[in-house]
């Protein structure tokens, strides 16, 4: 079976996080976890959501999820199957078997699944990615944990490079904005500032500190991405 581009990055993508996560909720709780601030079932609620997103995605990694498929709920069944296992499991590891974890990790796959029953892969990625910046920025303190600082700048500096990334790919596809048109920064741009300035504003409200630095790292990772993506568009045509 030939595998295009998109479906290897997939199949390597679940390949490495299936794994991970099975060995993080069979070992003693990270003390980061912990210190984190965000509830562990947000973290399940989280973690399920990008397993089905891959779990989908592996088998049909471009079409939209139709609920009268069987395959969809096989998926499911398959996804609710190892978070029943999971849960299980944890209790031979000294972690504790939790019914209702169980039930976020249900939450989290359905969630995964109505997300890419609405919107095709890109917007999708888009939809997902955000929903972890705003998760990490406003629903944690992981950000300002003590020493742990570096944490910071690197979730802004990697977290807004890698949304404006997914952001030029869509525009790229969508083939109505080309980065011959002039205002092609701009628009590429446009969402990662806007996302940008929604989760601060939301983090006020949440009672997070704004921080000059954290706004100018962000700002560089999305100008960078854009300045490397227009770039590589002029070396590489013809």
């Amino acid at each position: 079976m030939q595998f295009l581009r998109r479906h290897k990055y997939i199949l390597c993508a679940i390949g490495i996080y299936w794994p991970v996560l099975f060995t993080l909720t069979h070992i003693p709780m990270p003390p980061i976890a912990g210190q984190s601030g965000m509830s562990d079932k947000t973290m399940h609620l989280l973690a399920f959501m990008t397993l089905m997103f891959l779990a989908w995605l592996t088998i049909s990694p471009y079409e939209k999820v139709r609920w009268n498929r069987a395959k969809v709920w096989m998926v499911l069944a398959v996804v609710a199957w190892y978070g029943a296992f999971d849960e299980w499991t944890q209790g031979f590891v000294g972690r504790e078997t939790d019914i209702f974890d169980f039930c976020y990790d249900l939450g989290g796959s359905l969630l995964g699944l109505t997300i890419l029953s609405v919107l095709t892969f890109w917007p999708a990625l888009l939809t997902v990615s955000t929903i972890f910046i705003f998760a990490i920025s406003d629903r944690s303190v992981l950000l300002n944990l003590y020493p742990q600082f570096h944490l910071n700048t690197a979730f802004h500096l990697t977290a807004y490079a890698t949304i404006t990334l997914i952001w030029i790919q869509h525009l790229d596809r969508n083939g109505r904005f080309r980065k011959s048109n002039p205002t092609w920064p701009l628009i590429a741009i446009s969402l990662p500032i806007a996302l940008l300035a929604a989760v601060k504003l939301t983090g006020l409200y949440f009672g997070k500190v704004i921080w000059w630095v954290d706004i100018a790292t962000a700002i560089f990772g999305i100008a960078i991405t854009v300045l490397i993506s227009y770039l590589t568009f002029f070396a590489t045509k013809d």
